[in-house]
C-alpha cells in the first residue's frame, strides 16, 4: 500500500471497493423512522448506508449508542458471526443502502484485505466510542443533554439558519443519545429553554446558543446550573 497505513485504514471504503460492493449488492430504500434491523434477530445480511442516517439502539438500558451516515456499514459483524444482533438500526431519515448478503460480504472481505482491515480499525473506534460512552454516564444530566446535543451537530445532522441550528431530534431521542431517562432530559430542556439556550417544537430541537452549551459540555459548572 502506498502512503501513511494508518491515514488509509482510516478510510472505511476506496472508491474501487465502493464500486465493487456496488456490483454485487441491491440498493434498498427504507422511510424514516423504519426498523431496519432488530436486536435479537438472526437476519445474516449488512447494509452499506449510500444516502440519510440512522440510529443505533440498544434496548437495555435504552440508548442510541450511535449514529451512522453515508459510506458507513451496519449489521457486518453479525453477517460474519452468523449470531443475534447486538443493536436495533432505525432509520432517522429517509435512508438508501447497499444490501449485502452475509455469503456476498464474506467473499468481498477475503478479495479486499485492506477493507477487511479497515473494518478491524472501525470495529476499535466504535469500540472507544462505546467505552467513552460509559464513562460519561458519571456525569450529571445538565452534562450529558449538552454533550448529546453538540454530537448530534458534530456529525452535520443539523440545519444552520438565522435563528439557530435545527436538530431533527425530540426530547425522547436527546434522553436516548445523552443516556439519560425522559423525565431528566425534559427538566434539562426547559431550563435550556428558560435561559434562551436553545428552543423545542415538534421533534425538533433548535440550538440558539452552541457557545453556552459547549461551555457546559466542559463541565464548566456556572454554565451548567439549573
Amino acid at each position: 500500500m502506498e502512503g501513511d497505513p494508518q491515514l488509509q485504514l482510516e478510510v472505511p471504503f476506496t472508491q474501487g471497493e465502493l464500486a465493487d460492493l456496488e456490483r454485487i449488492g441491491t440498493r434498498i430504500r427504507y422511510p424514516p423512522d423504519s426498523k431496519i434491523m432488530l436486536e435479537g434477530e438472526r437476519e445474516d445480511f449488512a447494509l452499506l448506508i449510500r444516502k440519510g442516517t440512522v440510529k443505533v439502539v440498544i434496548r437495555q438500558p435504552r440508548r442510541i449508542i450511535g449514529l451512522r451516515g453515508p459510506g458507513e456499514i451496519v449489521g457486518e459483524m453479525a453477517a460474519i458471526r452468523r449470531k443475534p444482533r447486538s443493536a436495533s438500526i432505525v432509520a432517522l431519515d429517509e435512508v438508501e443502502a447497499l444490501h449485502l448478503t452475509a455469503d456476498a460480504w464474506l467473499l468481498f472481505l477475503k478479495d479486499h484485505p485492506r477493507a477487511a482491515l479497515a473494518q478491524l480499525y472501525l470495529a476499535e473506534e466504535r469500540l472507544a466510542e462505546v467505552t467513552r460512552k460509559s464513562a460519561d454516564s458519571f456525569l450529571g444530566a445538565v452534562q450529558k443533554i449538552a454533550m448529546a446535543i453538540l454530537e448530534l451537530d458534530s456529525k452535520e445532522l443539523g440545519t444552520h439558519t438565522d435563528d439557530g441550528i435545527v436538530l431533527r431530534f425530540g426530547q425522547q431521542d436527546l434522553a436516548d443519545v445523552a443516556g439519560v431517562s425522559l423525565d431528566s432530559a425534559k427538566q434539562v430542556i426547559r431550563s435550556f429553554k428558560s435561559r434562551g439556550i436553545v428552543r423545542t417544537g415538534r421533534q425538533t430541537t433548535v440550538v440558539c446558543d452552541l457557545e453556552v452549551l459547549r461551555e457546559i459540555a466542559r463541565g464548566n459548572l456556572k454554565a451548567s446550573s439549573v
